[in-house]
C-alpha cells in the first residue's frame, strides 16, 4: 500500500519541487507565458482528450459536477458565517475557502490514482470550479462590481468551454476525432499536467504570507469543510466508485493560486490570501496520502 501510495504522491511532489527551487533561483521562469500556454492551449485539448477517450458515462460526468457545485455552494455558506468573525477582508478570504486548486494538483493526483477514468472524472470537477472562479470569484474580489454580461463575455473567451462542448459531443455521439487530430490533440494535452505543476511550485516559491494562526484555521475549513460537504453530497446522491473518490479527492484540493493572483490584482489583501494558499497545500498533501489509503484498493 505504502508503496502504490508513493507512485501517486512523488510525480505531484517532484514537479512541484521542481518549480518551487527554480522559482527560488535566479533562473527566469515565463510564469505568463506558461499559464496562458496551459489554459488557452492544453488545458482544452486536456479535456478533449481525456473526456472523448475515456470510459466514463455521461451521468457520471454529470454526478460529479453537480456534486463539485454542492461542495462549493456548502462550504461557501460555512466560511461566510465563520468569516464575519474575523478580521481582514471578508471577500478574499471567502474566496480562499471555497476555489480549491483542482487544476494544478487535483487533475494530476486524479490520473495517478484512479487512471484515465479519473482524470476525465477530475476535468468535471474543475470545469465547474474554473465557471465559478472566473464568475463568482471574480465578483467577489472586484471593487467595482462585475456585472453579468461582463462575465458572460469573459467566459465566452475561455476555450476551456468550447472544449467542453466538443468533448461532450463526442462522448454522447460515441464519435472519435480524425487520427491526425486526435494525436494532435493528445501530444498538446502532454505538456498541460508537467508544467501546470511546475507553475505551482514556481508560483509557491514567490508568496508573500501574513496571518499564519489565521490561515492555519482557514486552511482547516477549506479541507476539512470540503470532505465534509463532499462525504455527505455524494451519500445523498448515491454516487460510487471512482466517481466518489474523484469527489472526495478533489475537495480536499488547497486554496487555488488563482485566488491570490485576484486578490493581488483587485488589492483584496493579498498576503492574507497567500497565507491561506500557502498552508492549506502544505495541509493538503498531509491529508491526500491519509484519503488516498482509504480511497485506493
Amino acid at each position: 500500500m505504502l508503496f502504490e501510495l508513493w507512485n501517486v504522491i512523488a510525480p505531484v511532489l517532484i514537479c512541484i519541487a521542481i518549480g518551487f527551487f527554480w522559482g527560488r533561483s535566479s533562473t527566469p521562469y515565463a510564469a505568463e507565458f506558461v499559464s496562458r500556454a496551459v489554459m488557452n492551449i492544453g488545458a482544452p485539448c486536456l479535456v478533449v482528450s481525456a473526456i472523448s477517450q475515456a470510459d466514463v458515462s455521461g451521468q457520471g460526468f454529470a454526478q460529479v459536477a453537480v456534486a463539485a457545485l454542492g461542495v462549493f455552494l456548502g462550504t461557501g455558506a460555512l466560511a461566510a458565517i465563520l468569516i464575519r468573525y474575523t478580521d481582514g477582508d471578508h471577500r478574499a478570504l471567502l474566496s480562499a475557502v471555497v476555489f480549491p486548486n483542482n487544476g494544478n494538483m487535483g487533475l494530476p493526483l486524479c490520473l495517478f490514482a484512479f487512471g484515465e477514468q479519473g482524470l476525465a472524472l477530475g476535468l468535471s470537477f474543475f470545469l465547474v470550479q474554473m465557471t465559478a472562479l472566473m464568475t463568482a470569484g471574480v465578483a467577489l474580489m472586484s471593487r467595482a462590481g462585475t456585472g453579468f454580461l461582463a462575465m458572460a463575455r469573459d467566459l465566452a473567451k475561455q476555450p476551456l468551454i468550447y472544449s467542453i462542448v466538443i468533448a461532450l459531443w463526442l462522448l454522447v455521439s460515441d464519435t472519435t476525432l480524425p487520427v491526425w487530430a486526435g494525436t494532435t490533440v493528445d501530444l498538446l494535452a502532454g505538456f498541460t499536467i508537467p508544467l501546470m505543476l511546475m507553475t505551482l511550485g514556481v508560483s509557491l516559491s514567490n508568496l508573500n504570507t501574513s496571518g499564519w494562526w489565521r490561515s492555519i484555521g482557514f486552511s482547516m475549513l477549506r479541507i476539512g469543510g470540503g470532505l465534509m460537504f463532499a462525504w455527505a453530497i455524494i451519500s445523498w446522491l448515491g454516487i460510487t466508485g471512482t466517481a466518489k473518490n474523484v469527489v472526495l479527492l478533489q475537495s480536499i484540493m488547497p486554496s487555488a493560486v488563482l485566488n491570490y493572483l485576484l486578490a493581488l490584482k483587485f488589492d483584496r489583501d493579498p498576503n492574507a490570501v497567500a497565507g491561506i494558499v500557502v498552508a492549506s497545500t502544505v495541509m493538503a498533501l498531509l491529508a491526500v496520502p491519509l484519503l488516498l489509503v482509504f480511497l485506493i484498493e
